[in-house]
């Protein structure tokens, strides 16, 4: 498949059903579409039927079986219709979409339009009292949605229209305004920048970086002073995410959901920041903090409005949906949680990479064995090695999920190996990378459970300590949620010694 094809292709599969019908309009407008030989619409309508053709069948529909070489003409088709896809989707029947698209988003359209309408129409003797008014409504769209270059833009036209004819704007004003505008834009990229340094770096809760975590905290106290002296809600936004990033690292949870529900607020009243995905992504931040306070039902509610605001891309709603799926084990829905998994298995690589549908297998077979379906379990977890290269955290869960199974079903020899197995695993990988120390306990225990020819009731005595540790409230060493572990392993080893079946009970908030 070309590049090309593929861009075609995935930006054409992308549109809605009304950008669609505005595009083929735009078609027969531009194109002779009374010859049966308009490429460009014969091209639209097989995207349109059949979706699922390869680059070669394409080709053949569009000219014929007997034509053995038309690559290049389909090429040069393929970059007309790219281009004419781009034009039509820019077409204000589509961008001014109240139902589709954010306020932010036609706002900072809109205002794009009307600096390409400035450079247009300067040039053309139009009168200074109609560019003025143009300009105006520009500048006021800049500073209602914050948009500082696009400010700049027509303070700077105006202030060249000021030294052509214009006589009604003082330039000295003109040029201090352009001074506060870049010191304003200044400040966002600065919570940019801050936000592209610190939210990428990875921290496990066990190994955190105390220098890390300083230099965190004092970006945070310097965005809160910015916004305190410029009132920019982007700084705002900056600042919010950031010091959210802080309190996860550091464990506060509570203060975590206070600042989310301040941010949400501002996120749906500030037409600086009213953007729908930053909207969902607000709705998801506050179900991942609720989750680590144990509060799942609230979690589940926040997910699901995250998950009703438009322009939603496919692998952002598999996120929510794979949050909403564990959410479910925990408060022991595990029908439901199944099918939200089982929907994103069936829509095979649409917003799954083959890393994320072998975790998801993976989610589904733990959940296979919480309803004791420990066939379609370990058929599931065959199917899930493109995540056991990953070092730190499912592939241990794999790992542990093979031992419960064949626990569960008597096969002593074979959980003696995969104990053995995962003995080597975890020391290869505590060399190079951080392993939750509450993982090294649960294996330690397994350990243990083998060298005593697997009797729960021994180790259970011998081994008080560690189940007791499991149990605390030490951050090392407490059960997380969102992690590998759906399945209590304290839990789930007490129910052996009782001969009782398993019924996981998560933490749960306290009213």
């Amino acid at each position: 498949m070309s590049e090309i094809f593929s861009t075609v292709t995935g930006f054409f599969g992308r549109l809605r059903s009304h950008e669609r019908k505005t595009f083929r309009r735009f078609l027969d407008l531009h194109e002779d579409s009374s010859h049966v030989d308009s490429k460009s619409v014969m091209l639209y309508d097989i995207l349109n039927d059949k979706p699922d053709l390869d680059e070669e069948e394409v080709i053949k529909k569009l000219y014929g079986k007997d034509v053995s070489d038309q690559s290049s003409a389909f090429q040069k088709l393929l970059e007309r219709f790219r281009d004419k896809m781009y034009e039509a989707n820019f077409l204000d029947v589509n961008l001014y979409r109240s139902e589709i698209n954010s306020p932010y988003f036609m706002g900072l359209m809109e205002t794009k339009k009307l600096i390409g309408i400035s450079y247009n129409i300067i040039a053309r003797g139009v009168s200074e009292k109609e560019m003025l008014r143009i300009l105006n409504r520009g500048i006021k769209l800049s500073l209602k949605f914050e948009l500082y270059d696009e400010l700049i833009v027509f303070l700077n036209l105006k202030f060249l229209l000021n030294s052509g004819f214009s006589r009604s704007v003082d330039p000295s004003e003109l040029i201090a305004e352009m001074k506060d505008a870049q010191v304003k834009k200044n400040a966002i990229n600065l919570g940019q920048l801050y936000l592209s340094r610190f939210i990428k770096h990875e921290q496990y809760k066990s190994s955190h970086n105390l220098s890390l975590l300083s230099e965190m905290k004092d970006a945070c106290d310097e965005l809160g002073t910015s916004f305190n002296l410029t009132g920019l809600w982007n700084v705002y936004f900056c600042f919010c995410q950031l010091k959210l990033q802080y309190l996860h690292y550091c464990d506060d949870y509570a203060q975590a959901e206070l600042i989310l529900y301040d941010l949400l607020k501002a996120l749906q009243e500030q037409p600086a920041l009213k953007q729908y995905t930053r909207i969902a992504e607000g709705y998801t931040n506050l179900a991942f903090t609720q989750t680590y306070l144990y509060k799942y039902k609230e979690a589940i509610d926040n997910t699901k409005m995250a998950m009703s605001f438009p322009g939603l891309q496919p692998r952002d709603r598999n996120y929510y949906r794979e949050a909403k799926s564990m959410l479910n084990v925990y408060i022991g829905n595990y029908s439901e949680s199944a099918d939200l998994l089982q929907e994103m298995l069936s829509e095979g690589d649409i917003g799954n990479s083959i890393e994320e549908q072998s975790r998801r297998k993976y989610l589904l077979a733990v959940n296979k064995f919480l309803q004791g379906k420990y066939k379609e379990s370990n058929r599931l977890l065959q199917d899930t090695k493109e995540i056991e290269g990953e070092k730190e955290g499912w592939n241990i869960g794999i790992r542990m999920l093979q031992i419960f199974l064949t626990l569960e079903t008597e096969k002593i020899d074979l959980a003696d190996q995969r104990i053995e197995s995962l003995r080597k695993h975890i020391e290869r990988t505590i060399k190079m990378k951080s392993i939750r120390k509450r993982d090294v306990v649960i294996f330690r225990l397994l350990r243990s459970l083998s060298m005593s020819g697997f009797n729960f009731k021994e180790v259970w005595e011998d081994r008080k300590k560690d189940f007791v540790l499991l149990r605390s409230n030490d951050p090392d060493y407490r059960w997380i949620p969102r992690s590998h572990e759906l399945i209590l392993f304290d839990q789930w080893f007490e129910s052996k010694v009782r001969s009782k079946s398993y019924l996981p009970k998560f933490p749960v908030a306290i009213e």
